[in-house]
C-alpha cells in the first residue's frame, strides 16, 4: 500500500527492529541498510536516543504504537513519520534467508506505506549459477532493496490463483474496519501466527480494507481483561464496542514448514484457514482456506518456486484475500454461523467450494 506522502522529502524516525527471528545479528546488520535505503528515497532518518525514549514510555510492543507514544516520539525527535520494521527471518546457513516487513506511519497514525519482502540466497541465482549472493549480508541488502522498491511505486501484485476454497457473504463490504486476532497454531513454528497475521493485515489494507491497529486492539483487551489467546464470542462483542467495529478475523495455522528452521532444502509449506465474523449479527462474512508448498509455483523451465516461508505467506495471503470480492452476485450464499462453523474442516472446505462454484 502506498500513499502520496510516502514519496520522501521529510524526516523519519526508525524504531528499533521488532526481531521475531530471534537472531541478534539482525539488529546490527539491518538498520544501516534500512537507513541507507530510506535516504536514497529522499528521507532524512533521525531519532537520537530512541531506545531511552521508549524505555521512559514503557513501550512493550514495537510493531504498533498507541497515539500518546506516537505523539511523544514525533515531538521529541522532530520527525514527520515513524518507520517500524519487523524481522521474521534472518537465517545464516546453507541458504541464507532474510524476511521482513515495514510500516511508515504518519503523525495521524495512518499507514502511509507498508510492504513485506523476503529473499533467500537461492532466489538470487541467475542462469548457469551466476550472480548468487552467498552471504547473509548480501542477502539482507537484497531483501531491503526489494522491500523498499514499492516506497516510490506500487509493486506489481502476485499473479493469484483462484483455487482457494472460499465463501463470501453478500454483506461483505469495505466500509468497516477489521480486527485481526491471533490465529490458533497447530504448526511446529511458534511464530507462524504472528507472521501470518502481519502479512494478512498488510495485504488486506493493500486490497482496500481498513485494519484496526494492533495497539488499539491490545489496549481494549487489556482494559476489558480479555486474553486474545482464548477469546470467546461474548468477549468479542465486548471488544467490538471499544475498537469501533464488530468485524474480527480469526483462523488456524495447520502447517508452517520453514526451511530455515532445520537449515534444510525442503520447500516451505503453509496450510491455513481464516474466517471473518460480524459479531453483531453472528454472521460469517468471508472464509477462505489455502494449502500451498513453494514448489506449487514452479513454471516454465522449473523456475518460479518460492524458496522461503515469508514469501510463501505473502503469496498465500494475497490469494486468499483475492477471493474476498465485495458486492458480488452470489445471492444464494448464507452467512449463518451455524451453516459454516458447525462443519468439520473437510465439510467446511466442501461448503466453501460450493460457495465458489455458485458465483
Amino acid at each position: 500500500m502506498i500513499a502520496a506522502n510516502a514519496f520522501g522529502g521529510g524526516s523519519v524516525v526508525l524504531m528499533p527492529l521488532d526481531n521475531v527471528s530471534g537472531e541478534q545479528s539482525a539488529t546490527a546488520g539491518l538498520p544501516p541498510l534500512i537507513v541507507k535505503a530510506m535516504e536514497a528515497k529522499g528521507w532524512t532518518v533521525t531519532g537520537g536516543d530512541i531506545e531511552a525514549l521508549l524505555e521512559n514510555e514503557r513501550v512493550r510492543y514495537l510493531d504498533s504504537l498507541d497515539a500518546n507514544v506516537r505523539h511523544d516520539i514525533l515531538e521529541k525527535t522532530g520527525a514527520d513519520a515513524i518507520l517500524t520494521v519487523t524481522v521474521y527471518t534472518y537465517a545464516v546457513g546453507r541458504n541464507p534467508t532474510v524476511g521482513l516487513s515495514a510500516h511508515l506511519i504518519d503523525a495521524d497514525g495512518k499507514i502511509a506505506w507498508s510492504d513485506v519482502a523476503a529473499v533467500a540466497s537461492s532466489d538470487t541465482e541467475r542462469a548457469f549459477g551466476l550472480g548468487r549472493k552467498e552471504t547473509i549480508e548480501e542477502v539482507a541488502a537484497e531483501a531491503v532493496r526489494k522491500l523498499m522498491e514499492s516506497l516510490t511505486r506500487r509493486r506489481a501484485g502476485w499473479r493469484t490463483r483462484s483455487t482457494s476454497p472460499h465463501y463470501v457473504s453478500d454483506d461483505l463490504d469495505k466500509s468497516r474496519p477489521i480486527c485481526v486476532l491471533p490465529f490458533d497454531n497447530n504448526s511446529n513454528v511458534p511464530d507462524a501466527p504472528r507472521v501470518l497475521a502481519d502479512v494478512l493485515a498488510l495485504r488486506l489494507e493493500a486490497a482496500g480494507f481498513s485494519v484496526v491497529d494492533p495497539a488499539v486492539l491490545r489496549a481494549a483487551a487489556l482494559k476489558a481483561r480479555i486474553s486474545l489467546r482464548s477469546v470467546s464470542s461474548p468477549d468479542l462483542a465486548t471488544l467490538a464496542k471499544s475498537v469501533g467495529t464488530p468485524l474480527f478475523l480469526r483462523g488456524t495455522v495447520y502447517a508452517y514448514d520453514d526451511p530455515t528452521t532445520h537449515n534444510s532444502a525442503i520447500p516451505p509449506a503453509l496450510d491455513v484457514e481464516a474466517t471473518l465474523v460480524d459479531v453483531s449479527t453472528a454472521k460469517v462474512l468471508w472464509a477462505a482456506q489455502q494449502n500451498r508448498k513453494g514448489t506449487d509455483y514452479i513454471g516454465f523451465l522449473m523456475l518460479g518456486a518460492v524458496s522461503n516461508s515469508v514469501s510463501l505467506t505473502d503469496r498465500v495471503a494475497t490469494e486468499m484475500i483475492a477471493t474476498a470480492r465485495t458486492n458480488h452476485a452470489n445471492k444464494n450464499a448464507s452467512g449463518d454461523r451455524a451453516a459454516v462453523a458447525s462443519l468439520g474442516r473437510k465439510g467446511r472446505q466442501q461448503q466453501l467450494h460450493t460457495g465458489q462454484s455458485q458465483r
